[in-house]
């Protein structure tokens, strides 16, 4: 495995690690706690969470195919749409739906070459980036909305998400 790819195997592991820290903390009824986000619980977070990985390696799969957004992709509308999707599963069962998204994740990684982690695109947040960016975004995204909910139930923030390795300066 090349250096980029275990900086970024490292990356997401220590992300989903801390994750998977949270979600132990969350039974059914702890996961209806309200957050920020006065539409979103804990579970709708996690339902989040569950659904973005996916959603950004299908980024990685249009990066690698030269194809760009529809111009009228709205994030925040496909983020509500995720989520109302998984509005019925239990803790338990968004938890396995990450298990099963960072298998494929690591499946895509391994196939990747040098030259596929630079190809650059659009990430659906509207800044540009690389294949590379949008592994890393997948761990600040986990880290980010882990440590939302690590604030909530109590617990210490034990690291922050680093954004400078995602987006691409802007020309």
């Amino acid at each position: 495995m090349s250096d980029q790819k275990t900086a970024i195997r490292e990356r997401m592991e220590t992300a989903r690690r801390l994750l998977l820290e949270v979600i132990e903390q969350l039974d059914d009824d702890a996961a209806m706690i309200a957050t920020e986000n006065p539409k979103w619980s804990l579970r709708d977070v996690l339902a989040h969470l569950s659904s973005a990985e996916r959603g950004l390696l299908a980024t990685i799969q249009r990066f690698l195919s030269g194809a760009e957004l529809p111009p009228d992709f709205d994030l925040n509308y496909w983020n509500e749409r995720q989520v109302n999707k998984r509005k019925d599963r239990t803790v338990a069962e968004l938890a396995a739906d990450l298990r099963a998204s960072r298998e494929q994740a690591w499946r895509l990684l391994e196939s990747l070459s040098e030259r596929d982690l630079a190809v650059m695109g659009q990430h659906p947040a509207g800044f540009r980036t690389t294949v590379a960016g949008i592994f890393y975004t997948i761990a600040n995204h986990e880290l980010d909305h882990g440590n939302e909910m690590r604030k909530i139930l109590g617990m210490p923030i034990v690291e922050e998400a680093n954004w400078r390795a995602v987006a691409l300066p802007q020309t």
